[in-house]
């Protein structure tokens, strides 16, 4: 290994794809980001009300499912194959969307509906500052999964205030935060998967913001 390829793997721990035909276990981190950009999609899709919010259960199982158990399996996976970073993003908005999910399915009616948003904001500010840390780690990754990370810090930071406030004009700005990292990321997942089956990059990531 050259002393170039050893800073790049430093500077992109997230990504170690290798080609086809090699052996060894394949990257799992384009699963986890298509499952947490496909599930933070649908939940915009309401927050910006482009869609009815009479629909919004459809997300929850999705967020049980794809945006939280594919993202926990991955994070496992990621920590065996000695990614910290990998491992902590995927293992943090995995149980983001569990919690999510069984806080509106099961919990939300025990809350006095006077404490309900205090209580969401709540939920979102902790994300937003594990948020803050990650995003800044990210820094030495590339260019479109540092920008991924903070447009979900700001996006976090916004949806909490807003729905601390009960301002729906912040939470929709909120919801269209999410939409554009949710596009960004299915961008990063694609370019990943493509990048495995090509054997060639296809979709630039650009460089890392810090070297």
């Amino acid at each position: 290994m050259t002393t170039s390829d050893a800073i790049g793997q430093q500077a992109d721990p997230v990504r170690k794809t290798p080609l086809p035909g090699e052996r060894g276990m394949a990257n799992p981190g384009p699963w986890a980001v298509t499952a947490f950009a496909t599930t933070s999609f649908m939940l915009g899709m309401y927050q910006t009300h482009l869609l009815n919010n009479a629909g919004i259960p459809i997300v929850l199982p999705a967020a049980f499912f794809f945006g939280g158990l594919v993202q926990i399996i991955v994070a496992v996976m990621e920590f065996t194959r000695g990614n910290l970073f990998a491992g902590a993003v995927f293992g943090t908005y995995g149980p983001f969307w569990v919690i999510f999910g069984a806080f509106e399915t099961l919990y939300a009616t025990s809350v006095p509906a006077v404490q309900l948003n205090d209580a969401v904001s709540l939920f979102l500010a902790v994300f937003a500052v594990i948020t803050f840390y990650l995003a800044i780690a990210s820094l030495r990754t590339d260019l479109v999964l540092a920008l991924i990370l903070w447009l979900i810090f700001a996006g976090l930071v916004v949806l909490s205030v807003g729905t601390g406030a009960n301002n729906v004009d912040v939470t929709e700005a909120g919801g269209w935060i999410v939409l554009a990292f949710a596009v960004l990321a299915w961008y990063y997942a694609a370019g990943d998967i493509i990048e495995f089956t090509f054997g060639r990059k296809v979709l630039p990531f650009g460089p890392p913001p810090l070297r």
